[in-house]
């Protein structure tokens, strides 16, 4: 199989190249990551061939069109930080729409998997799901919506053969971007041996994220086997917590009681739980790693890459 895996230098695509089957054929493009290239050798990643591209730009969608053809794609290209789209709208919607829309002018796919956002259940409280309506204002959600209407244009019009997007409620592990709240809390209570964490925000927003391995393993899932010509699946762990509520978790996974300040406020307002149960009726998917021991895992990685 010729595999596209679309923004493989964040810490997902990073874990997903490590999880793939090393006899398949991969073009995996980044941006601006210098290191990427060294990590693939460093990790005997022979089979993949890295392409710098931002997709955003036309000419660089057509230099990843003229690598194949391909027989599937995992897009994972995306603006990483939904806070930055409140300040720049429009770099977010070239990130998180027209990079999807510039690679499906230039390529075709038997099957794509797109990792959208949870994000895009933004303003709905209680349970949601895939039969929701959503009617996203954070900039970041709205072009995720955007971009799962554009890939169902694309699968009418032939394109796709098999399409999914993914509502993805995060992960964490190794690889993450250091600003990301559980390498925080894993610098700070394991490897700092501090008491106090600050959170930006009231603390009360919902975290529904997975160990990366679990996430990868979904994503797998999906690659393998798309649920229908054109899908939209929740994922996420099933057991949202809020901030707070996992801040304290994660102190007393290394043995203290954590000392909580607030700060400050934050653009999203995560009031909803998915119901979505399509990745354990279908697939037998649920998330292997608790919260404990994805800690210690992350806790691990980041003491050997310290």
């Amino acid at each position: 199989m010729k595999l596209l895996v679309a923004g493989a230098s964040g810490f997902l695509g990073r874990n997903l190249l490590l999880s793939l089957p090393r006899q398949a054929a991969i073009v995996a493009t980044y941006r601006q990551s210098a290191d990427f290239p060294e990590f693939l050798r460093t990790k005997d990643l022979g089979h993949v061939r890295a392409l710098r591209a931002d997709l955003s730009r036309v000419e660089d969608a057509g230099a990843v069109g003229a690598a194949g053809p391909f027989e599937a794609c995992v897009f994972l290209a995306a603006n990483g930080d939904p806070a930055r789209s409140v300040e720049q709208p429009g770099l977010d919607l070239a990130w998180n729409c027209a990079s999807l829309v510039n690679v499906l002018e230039h390529c075709a796919f038997g099957t794509l998997v797109f990792l959208s956002s949870g994000a895009v259940y933004d303003g709905f409280q209680g349970k949601v799901s895939p039969q929701c309506c959503p009617r996203p204002r954070l900039p970041y959600a709205v072009s995720k919506l955007a971009a799962e209407r554009y890939l169902e244009h694309f699968q009418d019009r032939g394109k796709v053969g098999r399409a999914v997007a993914v509502r993805f409620f995060g992960a964490y592990g190794p690889y993450e971007p250091p600003r990301k709240v559980y390498t925080k809390l894993v610098r700070r209570f394991a490897m700092e041996g501090a008491r106090q964490f600050t959170i930006r925000g009231d603390g009360k927003n919902l975290i529904d994220a997975m160990y990366v391995s679990d996430a990868v393993r979904a994503l797998q899932l999906l690659l393998e086997a798309p649920p229908a010509p054109f899908a939209v699946v929740d994922l996420c762990s099933g057991q949202p917590v809020t901030l707070t509520e996992l801040v304290r978790e994660a102190g007393r996974a290394f043995g203290l009681e954590p000392e909580i300040a607030y700060e400050g406020m934050v653009p999203e307002r995560i009031q909803f739980r998915s119901t979505d149960g399509t990745m354990a009726e279908r697939y037998g998917f649920t998330p292997a790693v608790g919260l404990e021991e994805g800690l210690r895992l992350l806790h691990d990685h980041l003491r050997k890459a310290s």
